[in-house]
């Protein structure tokens, strides 16, 4: 029985403890400049080869409507 007090001795006190501020905490704040700078990095890096990515695409799309503009045309004219 004294095991069992304990327990929910240990719970209460859990319970009832001031938890402690973080956003006060030097090293919390450490790691928010850091995941805020990895996110931003990341996102700038996405963008840009997403920009690259995108003028291939259109790059192709005119050179294959070129080439079907021309293939069509060569048909009709002969």
């Amino acid at each position: 029985m004294p095991e069992k007090k304990s327990v929910v001795a240990e719970f209460l006190k859990g319970v009832f403890k001031i938890k402690k501020s973080y956003s006060n905490d030097i090293v919390y704040q450490a790691e928010k400049v850091i995941a805020d700078y990895v996110a931003r990095r990341r996102n700038e890096i996405i963008s840009k080869y997403s920009k690259k990515k995108h003028r291939a695409l259109s790059l192709v799309i005119v050179a294959a409507s070129g080439a079907l503009i021309y293939f069509v045309y060569r048909i009709i004219a002969c």
